[in-house]
């Protein structure tokens, strides 16, 4: 990780950086420089490693919920419409972008978070002895919280193992219970799932306006990779069809 951040470093040097728009690397360095005694040289792979880890996180996820949508033909259509009407008059804005008009695109997001977590379990250290279930858990030792697990409860979600959108209409709200973690539970939640969530659902809207896709082979189940985090496997093949609109260029 620490070479990843050097090489960062390295590419957002002053002279590199000159007449560019700044982005949130340069935000950091230009923070370590300004005050160094508040955010140490030591501490900078932190946040940039962060950077890192949740595009990674998120491309999976994105590849997951792709094929999700291309396993039910019907919801890519009505996923593209959502898409369509977003883009109509050009870019949309950030007010555009209310809950009503990316309802389709957000539960198919939430349904592949269901389905494939990319993250579906944490490592923890107790920190005081406790006792759960007449188990003694004593300080130091390791655990494995399979926080999603429950996402496959029939307790929690009716028929667990049928991809269904509807879990989350109003009239359902499957989602409100604790059943529901694809980003960790209690403290340890991640920090970031609000804009992360966001982030995947704008990106599965601008794949389906701007490309028609298709998966390149009929799967019965989706190809993933278990370690280090749970992510599609190289198995997994989409297939450009069509650049349906001009993709947009920076002036």
């Amino acid at each position: 990780m620490q070479k990843i951040v050097d090489r960062m470093a390295m590419t957002h040097t002053a002279g590199q950086r000159a007449g560019k728009e700044g982005d949130v690397v340069d935000a950091y360095l230009a923070l370590h420089a300004s005050d160094p005694q508040f955010l140490p040289e030591s501490d900078l792979s932190l946040p940039l490693g962060a950077i890192l880890m949740t595009a990674m996180y998120m491309g999976d996820q994105i590849g997951f919920a792709l094929y999700w949508l291309l396993q039910n033909p019907d919801l890519y259509e009505r996923v593209t419409a959502e898409a369509d009407a977003l883009w109509a008059k050009g870019d949309p804005s950030e007010e555009d972008f209310t809950r009503e008009r990316i309802d389709v695109a957000h539960r198919v997001m939430m349904e592949s978070l269901r389905m494939t977590p990319i993250v579906p379990m944490s490592m923890r250290t107790v920190m005081n002895t406790c006792v759960v279930e007449g188990y003694e858990l004593p300080v130091g030792a390791q655990l494995v919280i399979a926080q999603t697990a429950a996402h496959y409860s029939e307790e929690s979600f009716p028929d667990p193992w049928t991809f269904d959108i509807d879990r989350y209409l109003p009239s359902r709200n499957e989602q409100s219970g604790r059943g529901y973690a694809p980003f960790g539970l209690g403290t340890h939640s991640c920090i970031g799932s609000r804009w992360a969530d966001m982030q995947m659902v704008i990106n599965l809207l601008m794949l389906t306006h701007y490309f028609k896709i298709e998966l390149a082979r009929p799967y019965k189940r989706v190809p993933m990779d278990p370690l280090p985090s749970q992510s599609p496997s190289n198995k997994l093949k989409f297939k450009l069809v069509e650049q349906r609109h001009e993709l947009p260029t920076r002036p």
